[in-house]
């Protein structure tokens, strides 16, 4: 009975998506229409204008191309790696510097409103329909702590979820609490909040936080398993300088009685 117990109460510490009842199916309200990232100060991004047949209109209004860093072979002699286009970094206000059009705002669009923003503004002087092309370059997210992969990844597409982010980190070890997984996001005014999900439960899609933006850092706290090993180890250590100690007494009193 007791293994019983036991058995039963470490599913439920383990397992994802918990819903009353255990219903075969359950849906839940998400937030994944807010789910996309928006642009905010400090973002890079690579932005790229292009006009089908007439690409020289078109070099007035990107960046001008700067070459890759060289690197060497084993022989000493260098490697071109090409060029590429120079990036933009979002100021403290918001804003960007673009070729021709000057400065304007672009904190707080998606990158597909952007790209609809830059090409109205570059239909009013273009008399063919340009394509251009936004990208945020520093999108990446931290996760640490009871995962077996932790470290900072960078993500390639317009969003991301907590669960998509705990697979690339390997997903959570035995020892990480589930019920207790914090995200922290720093706030336009530079401070940070911290969040604490329950991936046990089947509404933690319903969160805002589910959701992740450029810069969250995911921490997984270690359980009482954990920690209690921690507890021993470092005890364990203790003791046996103590008794490493105690063995260097006993020989030293022996030797003398000799």
């Amino acid at each position: 009975m007791l293994l019983g117990v036991v058995s039963c109460t470490s599913y439920k510490r383990v397992s994802y998506f918990q819903e009353k009842g255990n219903p075969r199916e359950f849906e839940t309200q998400s937030h994944a229409g807010k789910g996309v990232v928006l642009l905010q100060p400090d973002d890079v991004l690579a932005i790229m204008v292009n006009v089908i047949s007439e690409q020289k209109i078109a070099l007035d209004y990107n960046l001008p191309l700067q070459p890759i860093t060289t690197n060497f072979e084993d022989d000493g002699e260098y490697v071109d790696m090409g060029v590429t286009r120079q990036t933009y970094l979002v100021s403290k206000n918001g804003e960007i510097d673009f070729p021709t059009l000057g400065r304007i705002k672009v904190a707080g669009y998606t990158q597909e409103e952007l790209q609809e923003y830059i090409k109205k503004l570059l239909n009013e002087r273009m008399k063919v329909d340009p394509v251009v092309t936004v990208r945020l370059m520093n999108f990446r997210i931290m996760v640490t702590g009871e995962v077996n992969k932790p470290g900072q990844y960078t993500i390639n597409k317009n969003r991301i979820d907590l669960f998509e982010a705990l697979t690339l980190a390997g997903d959570l070890t035995i020892y990480g609490k589930r019920e207790n997984v914090t995200v922290r996001r720093q706030l336009p005014d530079g401070t940070f909040k911290y969040v604490r999900l329950d991936l046990s439960k089947a509404d933690v899609t319903t969160s805002p936080y589910f959701y992740l933006r450029q810069n969250d850092m995911v921490y997984v706290q270690p359980n009482k398993t954990k920690v209690l090993q921690s507890d021993i180890s470092l005890w364990s250590t203790i003791m046996n300088m103590a008794s490493f100690l105690m063995s260097i007494v006993t020989f030293l009193a022996v030797y003398k009685k000799r």
